[in-house]
């Protein structure tokens, strides 16, 4: 009983909802009683014929009383290319998880985020879910999957006017987790998001991570993510015309400090 909570628990803090960074350290098992969390820092540059520059950021704070773990995540993402300036992104996200037995959790969260290139002036969401462990043997691989909703308000910049939408989203995710050493973990997650309103209105994410503990406190994380919108920002009468991709890709090594 108590492997399968950790199974379920690990589960819980290794993914995150509608586009967030999977951000954890991905050692499986229970946090501690109080206060626990990580940093991660990023840096990708160039110098030369190419200036580039991009410089990002994470925090996750973890409390647990009992059955009730309470946790926040905050990043924040700004890049240049030649000095001018081509990533400006920020997220906010907090969760409350209660673990009902050893297969099953309720949750419920609130996040916000920001993104200049993505023309999104905000999205902020409030919703809840369930989930299910369906497998796992011993902390050598976890296998779990979920659903849930969330109401979501969205306001884009697209030029010439900004246009605000509320949206009832469903929000379904499997995920999978396998320790190939003991320090090694690699996990991968994946979501499908449809409005209830127009199921040909959704959003796809997947996203893989590999984890390699450094030291006891030290972690190397390199992921990557795929994320595709069928709805993305678009107005042709704007100078120049907005005319989003749906599907963006995203990897990157990062170092995390885990305390």
């Amino acid at each position: 009983m108590q492997k399968f909570i950790y199974a379920a628990l690990a589960l819980l803090l290794s993914t995150q909802v509608n586009a967030i960074s999977n951000i954890e350290s991905e050692r499986p098992g229970l946090p501690v009683e109080g206060l626990s969390g990580h940093v991660e820092i990023g840096l990708d540059g160039k110098t030369g014929n190419s200036r580039e520059e991009t410089y990002s950021g994470a925090a996750k704070l973890t409390f647990r009383k009992s059955s009730n773990i309470v946790l926040g995540i905050v990043e924040r993402e700004y890049g240049t290319t030649r000095d001018i300036k081509d990533t400006d992104e920020s997220f906010v996200h907090g969760r409350w998880i209660h673990l009902l037995d050893e297969r099953w959790a309720t949750e419920g969260f609130a996040q916000w985020e920001e993104n200049e290139f993505d023309n999104l002036v905000s999205r902020s969401l409030l919703g809840g879910g369930g989930r299910y462990v369906v497998a796992q043997d011993d902390q050598v691989f976890d296998w779990s999957v979920g659903l849930g909703a969330f109401r979501e308000r969205e306001v884009l910049d697209l030029g010439t006017y900004e246009e605000t939408s509320w949206t009832w989203r469903i929000n379904t995710f499997t995920v999978y987790k396998h320790r190939l050493r003991e320090n090694i973990v690699i996990s991968a997650t994946a979501y499908y998001q449809p409005s209830t309103d127009d199921f040909g209105d959704f959003r796809t994410l997947l996203d893989a991570a590999l984890s390699v503990s450094l030291t006891d406190k030290l972690d190397l994380k390199i992921y990557y993510k795929v994320e595709h919108d069928s709805e993305p920002a678009r107005n042709p009468d704007a100078d120049p015309p907005i005319d989003a991709y749906e599907t963006n890709t995203e990897y990157e090594t990062s170092l995390v400090y885990n305390f």
